[in-house]
């Protein structure tokens, strides 16, 4: 255990001299929608020399985002070391509990959304919102135009910004799309240091998620529905009977979320894996959750330990994760064949570059990040996505079928990045959602 311990009393002395380092300069972080990490890794690639983008800023590293990849869920849990509320749901559109029906769907009316409130500036109204997803070429960098000026005008010592544009870029126009508006990001700043040269001040960027696809993506939401259905289900919009179902659909992302009445979960599960696109499910069960997929079955669970938090995964059958390979390399490890509880530390480092990455740590706190957790949550398999039939019939005569989209627990939809200039920030290769930002803690 000593040298995890070393580790943690140098990240403590790192925060505490960066903190007396930046006393006297501001802070602008700058929140980016759907920018997943590789795009960033490839224009920043020292090789590139003068064409390589960001060269004063450290990084990037890989953020490890929540589950559910989509903003409300990913922003609550990034900004959650900043002391940021649950959200109402895993989008605007959500399910309220206690009134047991949806709520926020059909509306113009403003939800309440935590997170937002955190940004100093951001993108306001839902009119505005949807222009600006109908050409987000130009209100990217509308949009950080707008945030760069509020922060010119701004005296606070951390001012946070948040560019939404970014994510119907990504559905629309994949990574060259992204990548341009970061070559667009890159001189704004330089531009913006330019104007404040007597008003030094220091940068993170940090985004929310990734964005996966390439190919046009099969909705599988039709077969879901009909899979229910047959099985004697009510897919509705409230829980009235024994077997209803409640389905959030958000868009069109490679996740879902369902709301149950209590002891159908398991049922509505094994209905939903064998669904072509569903790749896995997970459901609380037993003091823990449950991984159901048409590859096996397995039980996750948590404790407290003496020395930190300690995950156990108890495979049922098959495997769902692919993970049984770590926990042979763990007995190993602790050189104890019987030994079924492994350190939180160990899980992240083993499975951070999996194709499942962090996913114990991951589905677990998609039930701890809002007010009205699911019964279940689902991902979608690559080349998937699960969603809206309106939205999608709309948007193939505009922009033809949707190629790219996020939400699912696999690598390409999970990873963000994180960049920054503030002197001994501590850059690694990777980084779990709610510690990425714990350095702004500091700051003020």
């Amino acid at each position: 255990m000593l040298p995890a311990i070393l580790k943690r009393l140098f990240f403590v002395g790192a925060l505490g001299f960066m903190s007396n380092a930046t006393a006297d300069i501001r802070t602008l972080l700058i929140g980016i929608d759907a920018i997943p990490y590789e795009v960033v890794r490839k224009l920043t690639d020292p090789t590139l020399g003068e064409q390589a983008l960001f060269k004063g800023l450290q990084g990037p590293v890989a953020v490890i985002n929540a589950f559910p990849t989509g903003s409300y869920v990913a922003w609550t849990g990034l900004l959650r070391p900043l002391g940021v509320a649950k959200a109402l749901g895993y989008e605007a559109c959500h399910f309220d509990r206690q009134r047991a029906e949806l709520r926020g769907c059909f509306s113009l009316t403003t939800v309440r959304a935590p997170w937002k409130q955190m940004f100093d500036w951001y993108l306001k109204g839902i009119a505005r919102k949807a222009i600006a997803y109908g050409w987000p070429k130009k209100y990217s960098v509308s949009e950080m135009e707008q945030g760069f000026e509020a922060f010119e005008a701004s005296d606070k010592k951390l001012f946070t910004m948040y560019i939404v544009s970014t994510d119907g870029l990504g559905h629309v126009y994949g990574p060259e799309g992204l990548s341009d508006f970061l070559r667009k990001l890159d001189q704004g700043l330089a531009e913006l240091r330019e104007r404040m040269l007597g008003e030094p001040f220091r940068t993170v960027i940090v985004s929310d998620h990734g964005m996966a696809g390439g190919e046009p993506l099969n909705n599988t939401w039709p077969q879901a529905r009909d899979a229910l259905t047959k099985a004697g289900f009510r897919v509705a919009r409230s829980l009235r009977n024994d077997n209803d179902v409640v389905i959030v659909k958000f868009g069109l992302l490679s996740s879902f979320v369902l709301y149950t009445k209590k002891d159908i979960e398991t049922k509505v599960a094994s209905v939903l894996v064998p669904v072509p696109g569903v790749d896995l499910c997970v459901l609380p069960h037993d003091q823990g959750w449950r991984v159901a997929s048409a590859r096996g079955d397995a039980l996750i669970q948590r404790k407290q330990g003496p020395a930190g938090e300690l995950w156990s995964y108890q495979i049922l059958s098959g495997d769902p994760l692919d993970y049984s390979s770590m926990v042979v390399g763990f007995k190993e490890r602790a050189a104890d064949e019987t030994k079924t509880w492994f350190p939180d530390e160990w899980w992240f480092d083993a499975s951070k570059d999996h194709f499942y990455p962090d996913a114990l740590y991951r589905l677990a706190e998609g039930f701890a990040l809002v007010e009205n957790p699911a019964s279940m949550l689902c991902s979608n398999s690559p080349g998937y996505m699960f969603g809206s039939l309106f939205t999608e019939r709309v948007a193939i005569p505009t922009v033809g079928s949707l190629k790219w989209t996020h939400g699912a627990l696999y690598r390409d939809a999970t990873f963000g990045f994180l960049m920054s200039d503030i002197p001994d920030w501590p850059v690694v290769d990777a980084v779990r959602f709610d510690r990425a930002l714990v350095p702004l803690k500091f700051i003020e």
